[in-house]
């Protein structure tokens, strides 16, 4: 299996997102590639190099970024691994940027 093949395709890395002590908040606004109704990029085999944001979510990302939500198929992950270190934040959906 490949990494990339653990994403449940949520799309909720493409979103705009704001983190604070104990939240996680969600914007509507997303990425200029991000295609909605599949909740995948458009561009995925090329996002590095057409969007300078596009971060790769490797398992050191999984382990530490506090920006993935506690869903992220690559947060179970490193849950099931015990190599997640951030607490979960509480998700807040916002429709303001």
């Amino acid at each position: 299996m490949k990494w990339e093949d653990i994403c449940s395709n949520c799309g909720l890395c493409c979103h705009e997102k704001a983190v604070s002590k104990d939240f996680l908040i969600i914007f509507e606004s997303v990425c200029d590639f991000y295609d909605e109704k599949n909740k995948r990029c458009s561009v995925y085999d090329e996002r590095f190099d057409k969007c300078d944001r596009c971060l790769k979510v490797t398992p050191l990302r999984a382990a530490f970024a506090s920006y993935l939500p506690s869903s992220c198929a690559y947060v179970l992950w490193a849950k099931r691994h015990h190599i997640r270190f951030p607490r979960d934040k509480e998700v807040v959906l916002s429709s303001e940027a």
